[in-house]
């Protein structure tokens, strides 16, 4: 009986070693709940308190839910590394480079344009960027945006050491 890959296509692993998601900053939540806020003033001007505290309310809590639900997710587990929706197979995975501010402004402007980027524009002044190995992938590295590039980058070398892959 041959042991098989147990990485599947559209599967994650089953040990996650690190989790992120790209949350907005404060100062975006706060925009989103002065414009719920502007749009119920006007609403009860119009059409009285009551219709306006429903309208700034629900735009409120329709915008929060916009903003969580967006908020793009980086995880490494014993198979992948997701990023978004993306899932890249440990095995498939050369190197991991954690790049500051300054690595990752070059990479994004003169990097590769087949690059795989998972860039948020609140998040992506620090970052990672992980080169592919398979020769059958189109995209020769992923850069992905990270609030904590040197743990994400450590989390995919063990990830990877400790599967084999390297």
């Amino acid at each position: 009986m041959a042991t098989q890959d147990p990485w599947t296509e559209g599967r994650d692993g089953s040990k996650s070693t690190y989790r992120e998601r790209l949350h907005p900053p404060v100062v975006v939540v706060l925009l989103m709940v002065a414009f719920a806020g502007l749009v119920g003033v006007a609403y009860g001007a119009a059409y009285g308190p009551p219709l306006g505290w429903a309208a700034g309310i629900a735009l409120g809590a329709l915008g929060l839910g916009l903003l969580a639900a967006t908020s793009t997710r980086v995880r490494v587990d014993d198979c992948v590394l997701r990023a978004g929706r993306a899932r890249l197979p440990l095995t498939a995975i050369g190197d991991a480079e954690p790049l500051d501010a300054s690595a990752m402004r070059d990479a994004r402007r003169h990097g590769d344009p087949r690059d795989y980027l998972v860039l948020r524009a609140w998040s992506s002044r620090r970052g990672v960027a992980v080169a592919v190995a398979d020769p059958r992938d189109p995209h020769p590295r992923w850069l992905i945006s990270s609030r904590h590039p040197e743990q994400l980058a450590q989390a995919i070398r063990a990830a990877c050491h400790h599967r084999g892959c390297t």
